[in-house]
């Protein structure tokens, strides 16, 4: 990632607070020379960046071995010329720092008060901004929730990503797979059940479905790659998509959850053993050891004739 990406945007009580300079010494840089202006954000708002922040270290501590201002700018030339040689839009860059600072602190809260307890004001007061500024980057609760689904989801594929690749067994990584979902349901109960409804709903701009999209692409990608990849090593030809298979999966796992949610006949061990089982034999037939080929045309000319037939309504909906 270059440096431009990885650029600070800063107000001036940010740079302020960070060098521990007073403003009125940095806008007295700025007109020397010493600075490169701020890039304006509105009339009275303007945004530095973790460049100024450097030079101002710099400049600090060459007045403290006695070097004059006139030469701290000659010998700092070239860094002054290149913080101030910047193409980022820094405003849309704090922009989107303000919007995972909320997302951030929204899955927290989330996860500690659940999303009925969490309202937008404890959000509001955790990342210290004002409710316009909440309001422009989230209309509401609930489409925060969805989108924090994501930050959900990350925080559980960066927990087991060296276990995954570290593991060669897919039915090993599938429980480990399965461990991280169960790790999402217990940070929020309630998460999988609003955004499983919003998936099923298009929204006026589409943003919240295509969200919900995105964490489950990143759920169900590492087991659609086992099964690709076993598929590949066998020559095993199936009238499957590697795709639906692995949301089939998962939707088994989230039902099996679901169930065992309800009272406590069954065990964790039970939903782990359940959800093996289905993947393990998805393997067999994916690896050839388990030949279905027979199967399949005998029910080819049902399919077909079922998939080119509307579903039926009972007639009382339509009326």
């Amino acid at each position: 990632m270059s440096s431009s990406l990885m650029m600070q945007s800063l107000t001036i009580t940010d740079l302020e607070k960070a060098s521990g300079i007073p403003r009125s010494t940095i806008y007295y840089y700025v007109r020397e020379g010493l600075l490169p202006t701020a890039q304006k954000a509105a009339a009275s708002r303007a945004l530095y960046t973790d460049r100024h922040l450097a030079l101002l270290h710099d400049i600090s501590t060459l007045k403290e071995r006695g070097v004059s201002l006139q030469d701290i700018k000659k010998r700092l030339a070239a860094e002054i010329e290149a913080a101030g040689s910047t193409d980022v839009d820094l405003v849309a860059e704090q922009n989107e720092q303000t919007r995972q600072a909320i997302l951030a602190a929204a899955a927290r809260l989330f996860v500690r008060k659940g999303y009925k307890r969490t309202r937008v004001a404890d959000i509001i007061a955790e990342v210290g901004i004002t409710p316009p500024v909440f309001y422009g980057h989230f209309p509401s609760k609930q489409e925060l929730f969805v989108e924090a689904f994501e930050v959900f989801v990350g925080w559980m594929r960066k927990l087991l990503e060296a276990r995954l690749t570290a593991e060669p067994d897919p039915g090993a990584r599938e429980l480990a797979r399965v461990q991280g979902y169960l790790g999402v349901q217990t940070l929020s109960p309630d998460l999988m059940g609003l955004v499983r409804s919003e998936a099923l709903h298009e929204d006026e701009d589409g943003a919240l479905r295509k969200a919900v999209q995105r964490s489950y692409k990143g759920m169900t990608q590492d087991v659609q790659e086992d099964l690709a990849a076993t598929r590949r090593k066998h020559g095993t030809e199936l009238p499957v998509s590697d795709e639906l298979v692995a949301y089939a999966l998962l939707g088994g796992l989230e039902n099996v959850v679901m169930r065992a949610s309800w009272d406590d006949k069954y065990s964790r061990a039970d939903v782990l053993w359940t959800t093996l089982c289905g993947f393990l034999a998805m393997q067999a037939v994916y690896s050839g050891r388990l030949d279905l080929s027979a199967e399949f045309e005998r029910y080819a000319a049902a399919i077909a004739a079922i998939a080119a037939t509307p579903p039926p309504v009972p007639p009382d909906a339509l009326s």
